[in-house]
């Protein structure tokens, strides 16, 4: 007799089969994975390392399977015995393609081939976590006509380390950050108060939460009290105990977010709460052609001038705010702020141009000119 059972659903990735050729020829065979969970796993440009932990009923051997360009995607471990646990890296080399990759295995019993196996997929995004291209250079410093300039570090995945903002010599934003993989624990420190997070694998809080602030996202709702999804519209907002609160508000109408997508915000809502009172700004956002994902930060957070940059956001924390493409215009009211990016080979942003005109005052148009350095 010969019974044969595979249980493969379209999200886990357990696969066992029970089976026997006669009654002198008993045999169990399959696979029971611990990590990862899906067949399908998705990762960003600038992730280095994956773990694989399973158990084989049977002695196995795993093969990249064609069709992928998968050399990008490797572990040691390629062959073993049944009944043993196996636990070993997953490396991945840096996209640098400006395209999805993706790299198969399929994991097969070797005693009884064609009676179980297993296929574990590997999907790797163009963009890192904070939504820049895997080709993208560092920014290291912008300097701004006002006489402002910003200093960045970064790792060696292109994470921020630190952010200090200065304007004639005035330090306006000092950060500090720290990824602890292990715990995958995201640290900020903030002008001495600390901030933490943890995270996913594109490395991005979704709560930076202090003892008494909080950064994050947060839902907008309809009149009837119901959430509205995040791609039709979302808050950040800075959240402070001592009630001085700052609320950046996106209309997006439903463009995708899902990493990759190209999205744009079409408005912003800017709410400052200071001493129980609070002043609202509404804006109008138009955009040029340019692809805002060359440089490793977000460079429409520069529009409002430097004193009104907010750093996380330039940093590309919360890459849900970061839009596709670079602005060309932004207008509230009979104010209007136009923007011109020079950029370089590479596509990344060499220079920054803004011009403030104000259609019903008679002064002078204000220009503002910040220069970026890799």
């Amino acid at each position: 007799m010969k019974t044969i059972k595979t249980l493969l659903a379209a999200v886990a990735l357990t696969m066992l089969t029970a089976s026997c050729f006669d009654d002198k020829d008993p045999y169990n065979a399959g696979f029971i994975f611990r990590k990862p969970v899906y067949v399908v796993n998705a990762c960003f440009a600038n992730n280095h390392v994956d773990t694989i932990s399973f158990v084989s009923y049977g002695n196995w051997a795993a093969r990249r399977d064609a069709g992928y360009d998968g050399s990008w995607c490797s572990f040691n471990t390629m062959s073993g015995h049944g009944n043993t646990y196996y636990t070993f890296p997953v490396l991945f080399q840096p996209n640098t393609s400006g395209q999805g990759r993706g790299a198969q295995f399929t994991f097969s019993d070797t005693d009884h081939p064609g009676e179980a196996s297993a296929t574990i997929l590997y999907w790797q995004f163009a963009t890192r976590g904070d939504g820049s291209l895997g080709a993208a250079p560092d920014v290291k410093t912008i300097k701004g006509s006002d006489g402002s300039l910003f200093q960045f570090t970064y790792d060696e995945y292109h994470r921020p380390l630190t952010l200090r903002v200065t304007k004639d010599e005035a330090t306006l934003h000092s950060l500090t950050l720290t990824y602890n993989d292990a715990d995958s624990l995201l640290t900020v420190i903030d002008r001495g108060r600390t901030l933490t997070s943890k995270y996913a694998n594109d490395y991005q809080p979704q709560r930076l939460i202090g003892s008494g602030d909080t950064v994050g996202y947060y839902s907008q709702y309809t009149s009837t009290g119901f959430p509205v999804p995040l791609n039709t519209a979302f808050n950040l907002e800075h959240r402070s105990f001592d009630g001085s609160n700052t609320y950046y508000a996106y209309l997006l109408g439903g463009q995708s977010l899902a990493p990759d997508s190209l999205y744009q915000a079409d408005s912003l809502r800017v709410a400052l709460t200071s001493q129980g009172e609070t002043t609202v700004q509404k804006y109008k956002l138009t955009y040029s052609s340019l692809d805002n994902r060359h440089q490793s930060i977000d460079a429409n957070q520069l529009v409002f001038g430097t004193e009104q940059c907010d750093p996380y956001q330039l940093l590309s924390l919360y890459r849900y705010c970061r839009s596709s493409r670079i602005l060309s215009e932004v207008t509230s009211g009979s104010s209007a702020r136009l923007v011109s990016a020079t950029l370089n080979t590479d596509g990344s942003v060499a220079q920054l141009v803004l011009t403030r005109k104000n259609a019903a005052a008679a002064e002078a148009d204000e220009r503002l000119e910040y220069i970026f350095e890799y």
